[in-house]
């Protein structure tokens, strides 16, 4: 059994075409404990749904957010107005603020490319999406809050009451962002609106939605999701999955195979990324088409020359900056 590694089983006829049937990609388990029960990812395992051509390799290529995947604590997606939302900013604070959405709107405007990934990305891999966010310096808010010495975590809670602490400092990092906007227009109310927390080097489990509510703490206190056995870090670990071919791909035996998809890592980047077509007793390396910053996945391609007909298992694995290797 592979873990954390796409691969497809290709049948190389003799006469032209090639037939790939998906199988998917695999994901890291809870900290501790079961799957929450609440939790309801799309089904998997279940093959990928076929392309009539291959996506591109784009470096930074952008997910429409119609594609972007969802992922909810409680069945109804809470829907708010702008014109009533408000955002409390309290605790360990010096200056207390409830602040309106034209007051975050009046701040300075921070665009960046970010890729989401949620912690329990089943295998097929389609939990995970990258899109252009438009919103303020998380950092530069809390600033306005003048924090005291003692505040050592930022607990964030939704209106839909899921909430998450993460260390004040990955709150206060430059890349952290409090955005309202995705792709040229305001996030839709299924991915946070009116605003929702993106933190670099973390799954989605950390980066909650429909915020209310920016506590800052001295202690430690276990969210939602951690309460129930998931990671208190959630600490993205390097993964990577074959996008193409995926259905019934065209070629004859002989020829060349374009193999590609996404490789996602933590704040290391992605150092390398192989591919396999022989169950993995050689490695060939991809050519990398990384995004903008390490916050984005890196777009991967190889070259697949002069396949042997018969039945071949390919399989990708990617290595991060820190060195550590897709098992």
């Amino acid at each position: 059994m592979l873990s954390r590694r796409d691969f497809l089983r290709l049948l190389v006829p003799t006469t032209s075409g090639l037939l790939a049937i998906g199988i998917g990609s695999c994901r890291p388990a809870p900290q501790t404990g079961q799957q929450p029960t609440a939790f309801s990812p799309s089904p998997s395992p279940l093959p990928p749904t076929p392309q009539a051509t291959p996506l591109p390799l784009t470096a930074g290529r952008i997910t429409p957010l119609a594609e972007l995947y969802r992922q909810t604590y409680i069945p109804q997606i809470p829907m708010l107005e702008a014109a009533e939302w408000s955002l409390a900013v309290d605790g360990e604070v010096g200056t207390p603020l409830t602040l309106t959405f034209s007051d975050v709107r009046a701040m300075t405007v921070v665009e960046q490319m970010h890729t989401l990934e949620c912690i329990g990305n089943p295998v097929g891999g389609r939990l995970i999406g990258n899109a252009l966010w438009r919103g303020v310096s998380l950092r530069d808010l809390l600033a306005r809050a003048a924090p005291k010495s003692n505040a050592r975590f930022l607990i964030m809670t939704g209106a839909d009451e899921y909430y998450t602490a993460v260390p004040l400092e990955l709150a206060l990092d430059e890349r952290s962002l409090l955005a309202y906007e995705a792709n040229g227009e305001p996030i839709p109310p299924a991915h946070g609106f009116p605003v929702r927390v993106l933190l670099p080097g973390v799954y989605g489990q950390k980066q909650p939605k429909w915020i209310t509510s920016l506590h800052l703490a001295e202690v430690y206190k276990q969210g939602t999701w951690e309460k129930k056995g998931w990671s208190d870090t959630a600490g993205i670990r390097v993964n990577s999955r074959i996008e193409s071919p995926q259905g019934t791909a065209g070629g004859s035996a002989g020829g060349e195979i374009q193999i590609s998809g996404a490789s996602f890592a933590d704040l290391s980047g992605v150092k390398k990324v192989e591919v396999s077509t022989d169950t993995g007793k050689t490695w060939n390396d991809a050519t990398l088409y990384p995004g903008p910053t390490p916050m984005v996945w890196t777009i991967w391609g190889w070259e697949w020359k002069s396949p042997e007909p018969g039945r071949h298992v390919l399989q990708v694995r990617a290595t991060d900056g820190n060195g550590n290797v897709q098992s």
